[in-house]
């Protein structure tokens, strides 16, 4: 199927919402992690939603935000076209440095959705600055996604030292005034490396949250970052009180070195000249009765070993939230729009 845009990812969190499932929402930098996302959600039949954020776009583009979100979403869409299910695209923790990429994602119609992050200002700049980008957005089939609360932790270029739980009576008067499609909000995740056990997850506040938006009259899907610790018991948690997108990241992130770090341990001896041998990288070891071997060095190999990896985890993870076999194709409600 090709890339999908905003009003079939607004259909997709509808049918999860009432499904009682959610959708993992996967971070990309390269091709790698890619590609073993899409081998495990084609296996699965689920739609599969992938994030670029900043730091993500900075790196694909040697340096240029703007030619890396291009080239990555590009990537996207070659490689999902075809595959059996609907791929979808993100643009997470964009903030107010990011404008001009954001109205460029937009006209363009590169994205199907957009996190605006402002959730380091005050209520009423928060609500002004997302209401914005929903400015922005309006008429384009791009949905925006905005945050109330702070996350602690560390996650690509966003940093925060402090947690400040979402209050569900500000949930209502934030989405109202912004007019978001999907919030994010805090409830005890921490971005970066964290541990489910030691984690207070309030998913009271959660409930909380969904019930006083159902009861204005507002069906918003609720989002949780920092999602990359938690337990199985946690997600399930999660997903029975509204969260419909949980964000994975970090544990991509881990998964993908501890691959290449295995690999290249267990072939150091045929890639890493031993002791006594000149390290005559520039002459490629001319001078020397030692050969480095290119069925092992060439960075293909251990990318392949990092794809099947990913595509493990990535069966895992989008178990946890259960929405194998509810890809719009198999549904037959999918649309490009």
């Amino acid at each position: 199927m090709p890339f999908l845009g905003g009003s079939a990812l607004k259909e997709a969190y509808r049918r999860a919402q009432r499904g009682g499932y959610a959708y993992m929402a996967n971070n990309i930098a390269e091709p790698n992690t890619f590609i073993g996302l899409l081998d495990a959600y084609s296996e699965a039949m689920s739609d599969l939603l992938v994030q670029i954020s900043p730091g993500a776009a900075k790196f694909a583009g040697g340096g240029d935000k703007l030619a890396g979100m291009r080239a990555m979403c590009g990537l996207v869409r070659e490689l999902a076209a075809k595959r059996p299910m609907g791929v979808f695209v993100n643009l997470d923790h964009f903030t107010t440095k990011e404008m001009d990429l954001i109205e460029t994602a937009i006209r363009e119609r590169l994205v199907s959705s957009i996190m605006i992050d402002a959730s380091d200002e005050s209520f009423d700049e928060n609500v002004r600055i997302s209401r914005e980008v929903v400015r922005m957005a309006k008429g384009s089939g791009t949905l925006v996604e905005a945050e109330l609360g702070k996350i602690r932790g560390v996650e690509d270029e966003i940093a925060s030292d402090d947690a400040f739980y979402t209050h569900p009576d500000e949930a209502v008067e934030f989405v109202n005034a912004s007019g978001a499609d999907l919030l994010a909000i805090s409830i005890g995740t921490e971005h970066g490396v964290s541990k489910g056990r030691t984690i207070q997850l309030r998913v009271d506040l959660a409930q909380a949250i969904q019930t006083k938006l159902r009861a204005a009259g507002l069906d918003t899907p609720l989002v949780l970052h920092g999602s990359s610790g938690l337990l199985l018991h946690q997600v399930k948690d999660a997903i029975r009180y509204g969260i419909c997108k949980l964000n994975k990241d970090t544990h991509y992130q881990y998964v993908y070195s501890r691959t290449a770090c295995e690999f290249y341990v267990k072939n150091a001896a045929a890639i890493v000249p031993p002791a006594g041998v000149e390290d005559d990288v520039v002459d490629l070891f001319s001078k020397s009765d030692w050969s480095p071997n290119k069925k092992l060095f060439d960075p293909r190999v251990a990318g392949r070993a990092v794809q099947e990896r990913i595509k493990w985890i990535a069966g895992e993870l989008l178990a946890q939230a259960g929405s194998a076999g509810h890809a719009q194709a198999i549904e037959g409600t999918a649309d490009a729009g």
